[in-house]
């Protein structure tokens, strides 16, 4: 039951007091009605509720309500329609509160809309792809929109959710029955899908296009003994293979292994030639250095550069003064230098001999090398690539009859397919019919419960619908979908859609059907229907005559009166609705809010006292 309705805007908090249990919006049209009744609710968390431009200005819409005697406050932003919703217990002393999200986000984490479905005491329900939420509950059984209200039933909700919705809030939820009707649901698919595939098989055996079993098996057994012949060749090419690829392994070994002599040779060879070379260079220069002694050449003077003249021996050559041992020395010298040349043919001699022995080693290597690599190069030719072609031939050979065996398999299991088939349709067969006892049994005890609230709700339909209507002679709730056919008096009974389009009939119906479900409620605790009803512009005939101004009185009359009758919870049903007409007299205990240019709900609303 609402309190009152607060908005926060330009920074300053305004309020609707909704004193007493009937309240009405009054405003021609385009006087913002709609509005309000669009933003009533929306503190909740509601996520289909139209967010008018007046709500989207406001920083946050704040809603006061009760529900069992206990006081909640719930306060969303305006602007920002997925912004958290604050929900807070106003009865709670320690004034904590809880921020909710309008969707879902993490997991676990109960949106606004669930918390407040909860607290309704109006179960969560799924069937399919439909589920209950605040949406349903309000889209449904809380509220009539001025858009639907003369021309959709119920709201124009989609008849999967309207029917959930109802019975969820009509206690006719059974659980269990929705599992038993989806588990006999899920076997009757498996059934009609078994059954279906064998009408097929069917099918592609009499056009031929599937082989005789007979012929599919002997094939199979002819393929099994190939592929068996054809893994023995390939076993033995792949042992061959293997043989051929461990010598072709010992031979790349041996060549390695000359080929790393061959190297090591050849750079000894070149060692011991650089040797011999420096050897030579070494004794020419001293056989020069010798014959220089041997046959020394004209001299010239050290201070004028000019050739010196003949000197008799004993004789200093530049000088001309006698000096003693000059020849003994010579002697010496030259001595010493046929002495180094010797020595130095000797060694050259040695390492001519080294150098030799190294190239004929070197050459010997790398004639070894060329016929290890010959030797390789050959067996790669002549024996492992031979081989290796077998083992990829037989390999390959196997691997095709492999595949043809398993085609074959395949088909030879497609052959025998109608009597697998057909066990497969018995069992299904079982499993369904299984399921339906289950459902059915469960589905009967169900359905006397259902004939028998539907019954009383029809009872409370009709006497709603009589005193909107006084024609209206019969009424009838369907208790599968919850349709309506109602007869007037001299007339064949009518649905909703046969019901005229846009008319008080259909207003009629949809008013009178949720007067009535609050009537059932009031007796019984099981139905859980909250006692608050918003309607949009019922009627819009209070200022004229006749006909329409009768209609429009009895209807007025009949939303005050449930304002009088109490609930099971102790509480009478509290009734918001817009009119287009002022009401024609004072009612007792009924608010009468005019609405209009110069007095907007939201633009000239009182400030909050706090």
């Amino acid at each position: 039951m609402i309190e009152k309705f607060e908005f926060l805007r330009g920074g300053v908090w305004h309020v609707r007091p909704f004193k007493g249990l009937v309240t009405f919006l009054v405003g021609p049209s385009k006087s913002g009605k709609s509005t309000a009744i669009e933003a009533l609710l929306y503190p909740l968390g509601l996520t289909n509720a139209t967010l008018m431009p007046e709500v989207r200005g406001c920083q946050q819409v704040r809603l006061v309500f009760r529900v069992a005697g206990t006081r909640w406050q719930a306060t969303r932003s305006g602007s920002d329609a997925r912004a958290r919703v604050e929900l807070k217990n106003l009865d709670d002393g320690r004034g904590s509160g809880r921020s909710l999200p309008v969707s879902l986000g993490k997991a676990g984490e109960t949106t606004a809309g669930a918390f407040v479905q909860e607290l309704l005491g109006v179960p969560a329900a799924s069937r399919g792809t439909v589920r209950v939420g605040l949406d349903e509950l309000y889209s449904t059984v809380l509220a009539l929109r001025q858009n639907t209200i003369a021309s959709e039933f119920l709201g124009g909700a989609k008849d999967a959710a309207r029917t959930l919705t109802l019975e969820v809030v009509l206690g006719l939820w059974n659980e269990n029955l929705a599992g038993l009707e989806k588990t006999a649901s899920e076997a009757e698919s498996r059934h009609r899908a078994a059954r279906s595939a064998l009408t097929q098989f069917k099918k592609l055996r009499n056009t031929g296009a599937l082989a005789d079993p007979d012929s599919v098996r002997a094939e199979h057994e002819q393929k099994q003994r190939e592929h068996q012949a054809a893994a023995e060749r390939w076993l033995r090419a792949s042992e061959a293979l293997t043989a051929a690829v461990g010598e072709h392994g010992r031979l790349v070994a041996l060549h390695r292994a000359a080929d790393q002599q061959r190297r090591k040779t050849a750079r000894q060879a070149e060692a011991d030639q650089s040797k011999l070379s420096n050897a030579a260079a070494e004794h020419a220069r001293a056989e020069g250095a010798l014959a220089a002694l041997l046959q020394p050449g004209p001299e010239d003077c050290s201070r004028c550069g000019q050739e010196l003249p003949a000197r008799e021996t004993g004789l200093c050559q530049q000088c001309g003064q006698p000096h003693a041992g000059g020849e003994d020395r010579r002697e010496r010298r030259i001595a010493t230098a046929r002495a180094k040349v010797e020595r130095l043919r000797l060694r050259m001699q040695g390492l001519q001999d080294t150098a030799a022995t190294a190239a004929t080693a070197a050459a010997e290597a790398e004639k070894a090398a060329a016929h290890a690599l010959a030797a390789r190069d050959a067996y790669d030719e002549q024996h492992l690539a031979p081989a290796r072609k077998t083992a990829q031939q037989a390999e390959k050979e196997s691997h095709g009859l492999s595949r043809d065996v398993d085609q074959l398999k395949r088909r030879l299991k497609d052959a025998d397919y109608i009597s697998a088939q057909e066990a497969v349709i018995g069992a299904a067969r079982k499993e369904m019919e299984a399921a339906r006892a289950a459902r059915d049994a469960a589905k009967s005890v169900d359905e006397v419960r259902r004939k028998e609230v539907t019954g009383r709700w029809s009872q409370y339909f009709l006497a709603r619908l009589q005193q909107l209507n006084p024609a209206v002679e019969t009424a009838h709730i369907d208790p599968v979908d919850f349709t309506t056919r109602v007869k007037e008096r001299e007339e064949v009974a009518k649905t909703f859609e046969d019901s005229s389009v846009a008319g008080s009939p259909k207003v009629a119906t949809n008013v009178a059907l949720l007067l009535g479900l609050r009537d059932l409620g009031r007796e019984d605790a099981a139905v859980k229907v909250p006692p608050l009803l918003i309607i949009d512009s019922p009627l819009s005939g209070l200022g004229a005559t006749g006909l329409d101004r009768e209609s429009s009185l009895r209807l007025i009359d009949t939303l005050i009166s449930v304002g009088d009758e109490a609930s099971c919870d102790g509480y009478a049903c509290q009734i918001i609705a817009a009119t287009n007409d002022p009401l024609p007299r004072v009612y007792r205990g009924v608010r009468e809010v005019r609405i209009d240019e110069e007095h907007r709900f939201f633009d000239h609303a009182h400030f909050c006292d706090s």
